[in-house]
């Protein structure tokens, strides 16, 4: 099969597209001008849609018959923070850029719905998603919310992330675990305020959090088997107003990653047991608040996904001995309702990192996802 030649004769036009949306970031639910780009190219495919989330949309192809519905979810938000890269169509909105190649992966699926405008010779239906808010603004949980898996019987559902360091003609699928987990945790320390000089009549917090900090590092080393994976990170510390004064509370705030639910309750577990040892070694008082972000992204699909992925580029250039990211992805969410898979699309070796100043998608790997998720289509209908 290899890449589709028909969306080949598409790129220059997706990449003037995706350029586009790249100079025009918009962040978290806010993707109100996004959409309205994606709304005029399905309008002039003929392809109906229907707004669902907070500035989500979904867009709903049917082919022949056959009652299987597989849908493709691709993000579109961008991040706060300013870019540094000098090209053209670098963006043009201070304080914000798409650093995670979400302009891309939107661009990819315009891209396959221009296909798919002129072909619908499959059995079933092929749902489009486009969602905001991925990064960290539960845009996956406001569709799934506003119904999506009660209006549209989703058999299947796969997507994909541009992934810096793997070469553009590759794709990574995963058996399992794929993304991590993330959960945040904050620990607030009560003891007794007083003079910095006269420690003895106070009740110092910071001691217990010293004690903390370093507890909490020791969980993934000496309680997480060697053979699975977590972090736990401290991420800020406050506490005190003074230079001479002991304070009454001082806060801890946290990150947990695992790429397991097991491993997952076993570090909560153990954060609760450090907070509650140390209030009782320091005769403070310790309040934990423990939130359970993004689940694990576990892929159930893989088979489907290395078929489709090996007719694309072929399977010397599939990889599927790549370790699991660290990262998390709301993706996660949809996977604990239906089957399916999410895959790695090489952004290039010397791309530079997710979320860096300096990032940009690789416009060559647009027909590469388009045809990829054709190849899905493929497969299953």
């Amino acid at each position: 099969m290899g890449i589709n030649p028909e969306v080949l004769a598409l790129f220059d036009e997706m990449k003037a597209v995706r350029r586009q949306i790249h100079q025009n970031p918009e962040v978290g639910l806010d993707t109100v001008e996004t959409v309205r780009l994606i709304k005029s190219r399905l309008d002039g495919y003929g392809i109906s849609y229907s707004d669902i989330g907070v500035n989500s949309l979904v867009a709903e192809i049917k082919g022949g018959e056959g009652d299987t519905t597989v849908a493709f979810r691709v993000d579109m938000d961008a991040l706060a923070m300013d870019e540094e890269n000098d090209f053209p169509h670098r963006s043009q909105t201070a304080g914000k850029m798409h650093a995670c190649g979400h302009d891309g992966h939107c661009t990819s699926l315009i891209t396959l719905a221009a296909y798919l405008s002129e072909h619908r010779d499959f059995n079933g239906t092929v749902l489009l998603l486009f969602q905001s808010g991925e990064e960290g603004y539960e845009g996956a949980l406001r569709v799934i919310e506003d119904g999506f898996f009660e209006k549209y019987k989703v058999d299947y559902m796969f997507g994909f992330h541009a992934w810096p360091g793997v070469e553009p003609g590759k794709i990574a699928v995963h058996s399992g675990a794929c993304m991590a987990s993330e959960d945040r945790f904050e620990i607030h320390v009560t003891g007794k305020s007083g003079h910095a000089s006269m420690p003895h009549v106070c009740n110092e917090p910071f001691a217990a959090v010293a004690d903390i900090i370093k507890g909490v590092q020791t969980i993934v080393p000496r309680k997480v088997p060697s053979h699975e994976r977590g972090v736990v990170s401290i991420t800020q510390v406050h506490g005190g107003s003074l230079r001479n004064g002991i304070p009454d509370r001082v806060l801890v705030q946290g990150n947990v990653r695992t790429c397991s639910e097991e491993i997952r309750d076993l570090i909560e577990d153990s954060v609760g047991q450090v907070a509650d040892g140390v209030a009782i070694m320091y005769g403070v008082e310790t309040e934990l608040d423990y939130v359970r972000k993004h689940p694990v992204l576990v892929n159930t699909t893989p088979d489907i996904a290395v078929r489709a992925a090996a007719k694309v580029v072929g399977e010397e250039n599939v990889l599927t001995g790549l370790e699991s990211s660290m990262a998390a992805e709301d993706y996660a969410f949809f996977m604990q309702h239906t089957k399916g898979c999410y895959v790695w699309i090489g952004n290039g070796r010397d791309s530079a990192p997710l979320h860096n100043s300096r990032f940009d998608f690789n416009d060559e790997i647009l027909p590469v996802a388009a045809s990829f998720f054709l190849a899905v289509i493929e497969e299953l209908l």
